[in-house]
């Protein structure tokens, strides 16, 4: 029940930004969907084609806190309308590459849209809301994500498959044009931080730690989780599934994945914990059906649908951990999230890609499984990082 409380330039802000991150993951895994069809076109392994991932989130990782630290004056509608700019030109790159290296190059464009935008959002949302709502301002933007897996990647797998991987992208090159205009009107402008631009401080050595546990738990999930879901449609062909299902199937496992988002949202401001717990859980025991043969077809989809909805449910949890650590301020803490978001998807997604091109998709599930069942582990030996019960805490800085 988040709206009933908020005036409506709130809401009408926070559906603003649930469109901004819905922009942001569908031009970040749409070669997710496309990946067999890039191969085609370029001549080369599904293992090398994932480097349009890894690409991406190598800028991210990089780029997300000095670019953060940079534009810490500039206000935040500004930024989002840039990094937007840069999401449209990505898009049109990749859309028009005559070879893989310049969709490479036009992903790296992306990635540093991506940078700037996935860093400031969260925080955006919670300077929107008061203090004990920031979880759930957080699960509502962040819905963007998973609509993007249910609509994105999908869709532009299922056009890609009609008319051609480029015209897929340049659907998505539209849609951002599209989503940038609304977000310019309709967006409320929320100023920059008036102190000088510095690098991040932490306020004690004892939040540092808890920061970076953090940080060390969003890194090795999403290492995890992009070690495996990079491949994800050879993945679902080699249980069975035929390849004209994929883009249904990559829907139905979006649709899921909400979700898991919603079921965060209960919990994210209440019981960290429970929520992390329950979401490594769930994301693990769905990695794992996949092990072996024992899952065939759309029962495999299933299982890919179960661990999407864990993996969903982590993504708040962890971002509004981060903010209320208070460890540092809230874009900063942002953009460390966003950079290790990014090193996982960058190691994730080329080390799968390596394994793939050597050992085969087999040797995948039971690696990704186990390094989710170390990040919970990591997790929950730290109570102060996720608490049992989490009380209001002042509002952090923006």
């Amino acid at each position: 029940m988040l709206f009933k409380t908020l005036s409506g330039q709130t809401i009408i802000g926070l559906c603003a930004l649930f469109a901004a991150t819905f922009t942001a993951i569908t031009s970040e895994v749409a070669p997710v969907g496309l990946l067999i069809d890039m191969a085609k076109s370029f001549h080369i392994t599904e293992g090398k084609a994932g480097l349009a991932v890894s690409a991406y989130a190598l800028v991210v990782a990089l780029a997300a806190v000095p670019l953060t630290i940079l534009t810490a004056k500039i206000n935040r509608k500004t930024l989002m309308l840039w990094a937007l700019a840069g999401y449209i030109a990505s898009n049109l790159i990749a859309a028009v590459a005559p070879s893989f290296a310049i969709l490479c190059l036009g992903r790296a464009v992306g990635g540093a849209a991506h940078a700037l935008m996935m860093s400031i959002v969260s925080a955006y949302a919670a300077h929107l809301v008061p203090p004990r709502m920031t979880g759930r301002a957080i699960s509502f933007v962040f819905g963007g994500t998973s609509l993007g897996s249910v609509l994105g990647v999908p869709g532009t797998a299922a056009i890609g498959q009609l008319a051609g991987w480029r015209v897929s992208m340049m659907v998505v090159t539209g849609l951002a044009t599209i989503l940038t205009v609304c977000i310019a009107f309709f967006l409320p402008k929320v100023e920059a931080s008036s102190s000088s631009v510095h690098l991040p401080t932490f306020r004690t050595p004892g939040v540092a730690k808890v920061f970076a546990v953090v940080i060390a738990v969003n890194t090795f999930f999403f290492f995890g989780h992009n070690l495996l879901y990079t491949y994800v449609s050879p993945l679902l062909m080699s249980h069975g599934l035929p390849e004209s299902a994929l883009s249904i199937a990559l829907l139905i496992t979006g649709g899921v994945s909400i979700l898991g988002l919603w079921a965060a949202g209960q919990v994210v401001d209440s019981r960290p914990a429970l929520g992390l717990l329950a979401a490594g859980l769930i994301t693990a025991c769905g990695m794992g059906s996949l092990c072996g043969s024992f899952l065939s077809g759309w029962w495999a989809v299933g299982a890919v649908g179960i661990w999407c909805a864990g993996y969903a449910a982590l993504i708040p949890v962890i971002m509004s951990g981060a903010i209320r650590s208070r460890a540092t301020t809230a874009d900063i803490a942002g953009a460390a999230v966003n950079a290790s978001s990014n090193v996982g998807i960058l190691f994730g997604s080329a080390a799968g890609g390596a394994i793939l091109n050597t050992a085969g998709l087999s040797v995948l599930p039971p690696m990704a499984v186990g390094i989710v069942i170390l990040a919970t582990a990591l997790g929950l030996c730290s109570p102060v990082a996720f608490p049992h019960v989490l009380h209001d805490q002042p509002e952090p800085e923006s």
